[in-house]
C-alpha cells in the first residue's frame, strides 16, 4: 500500500468532478434541513422540558415523561447526528476539491506520509 501522495494511482478528473459535485449536493440537501433544525431544536427542547415540569407541578403524575423524554433524547439524538454527518461531508467535500486541484495542477502533491505527525 503505497504511503506517499505522490504514489497514488491518478485519479481521472472527470470522476473528481462528479464527486465535489455529488457531495456539494448532498451537503447543500442536508444544510437545506439542519441550518432551521439547528435555529428551533434548542427551543423546541426547552418548551418541551418547560411544558413536562409545568405538567408534572400542576397534575402531580409523571406518566407524561413517557412522552416529553423520548422525544428530548430524539431531537438532541438527532442533532449529533445530522451534525457528524455535515461534517464528514465537509471533509470529503474538501478532499475532492483538494485532489481535483492537484489533478489540474493547481496544488503541489504533498511529499510527506499520510497519517503523520505535521513536522514544521
Amino acid at each position: 500500500m503505497p504511503t506517499l501522495h505522490s504514489a497514488r494511482p491518478l485519479v481521472d478528473s472527470k470522476q473528481l468532478e462528479a464527486s465535489l459535485t455529488l457531495y456539494t449536493l448532498k451537503l447543500r440537501k442536508l444544510q437545506r434541513f439542519w441550518i432551521p433544525l439547528q435555529k428551533y431544536a434548542p427551543h423546541c427542547v426547552l418548551a418541551l422540558w418547560l411544558i413536562g415540569v409545568s405538567a408534572s407541578l400542576i397534575t402531580q403524575s409523571y406518566c407524561h415523561w413517557l412522552i416529553t423524554a423520548p422525544a428530548i433524547c430524539i431531537l438532541i439524538a438527532m442533532e449529533i447526528v445530522i451534525e457528524e454527518v455535515q461534517i464528514n461531508l465537509l471533509l470529503m467535500t474538501e478532499e475532492a476539491r483538494y485532489l481535483l486541484g492537484v489533478a489540474r495542477g493547481i496544488y503541489p502533491p504533498m511529499m510527506r506520509s499520510t497519517g503523520g505527525p505535521c513536522r514544521p
